[in-house]
């Protein structure tokens, strides 16, 4: 709760209208909520619900992470008249991937992912550069497309080298496919934070996938960010 405060109070001096010339819609915040609210009853939803209802003054943008589509059924909660936007995203629907053609991958970009993945190993802080360049080329054309990544011969490479310095027991199979499945979510992250409505502040109701989309819209869009992992 006292990071939901700690965010109405940076917001407070600087409101602005809810929607937008075009008639989009345009929320004071976006609350990233990955597999609870609207569709799952429980602890967190409840919370979500009762902080939208009790802050009337206030417009929410929803932006709902999910695994499957098929494994959420209807909303089980009524959206309160101050939610403006829902939009959903699920994350391990992989059904639109295209056909494997063969590409060799933009092997700068790819060296920047090494770098990254790399730093995360030492577990020191990561450079803010580092982070932006991978962050803002992911997904894009001329960046690391997605078909790119789990199909290029430069993410192969990258695959492949690391885990021949890494590991000892897993089969490359399980490794490699371990690997897709888990960075495959990060490209529909990434144009989800390049398309989601404009907002004035983004809180993510966990860590996670939800904590990830938070910081590459803060990034993009330099606007506050807070995440509360724990309620």
């Amino acid at each position: 709760m006292n990071s939901v405060l700690s965010l109405l109070s940076s917001m407070n001096s600087k409101r602005q209208k809810t929607t937008s010339e075009s008639g989009e819609p345009i929320a004071d915040i976006a609350l990233l909520l990955e597999g609870t609210y609207p569709y799952i009853r429980g602890g967190v939803s409840s919370w979500v619900h009762q902080i939208i209802s009790g802050l009337p003054e206030y417009t929410f943008c929803l932006i709902f992470l999910g695994g499957e589509k098929s494994s959420y059924g209807s909303a089980q909660y009524e959206l309160p008249s101050n939610v403006v936007h829902l939009e959903h995203h699920y994350l391990m629907d992989l059904s639109k991937d295209s056909k494997p053609k063969k590409t060799k991958g933009n092997k700068a970009e790819f060296a920047d992912i090494r770098v990254l993945h790399e730093q995360f190993k030492t577990g020191k802080p990561i450079k803010d550069d580092t982070m932006m360049s991978v962050f803002s080329n992911l997904g894009k054309p001329n960046g690391i497309p997605k078909h790119d990544f789990l199909h290029s011969e430069e993410s192969w490479g990258m695959i492949s080298d690391s885990y021949e310095k890494y590991c000892t027991e897993p089969s490359f199979i399980d490794y490699f496919w371990s690997v897709r499945i888990m960075h495959a979510p990060l490209f529909m992250l990434a144009e989800a934070a390049r398309k989601m409505p404009h907002v004035r502040s983004i809180h993510s109701i966990s860590t996670g996938y939800a904590g990830l989309l938070g910081v590459m819209v803060a990034q993009q869009r330099n606007i506050p960010y807070h995440c509360c992992p724990t309620v």
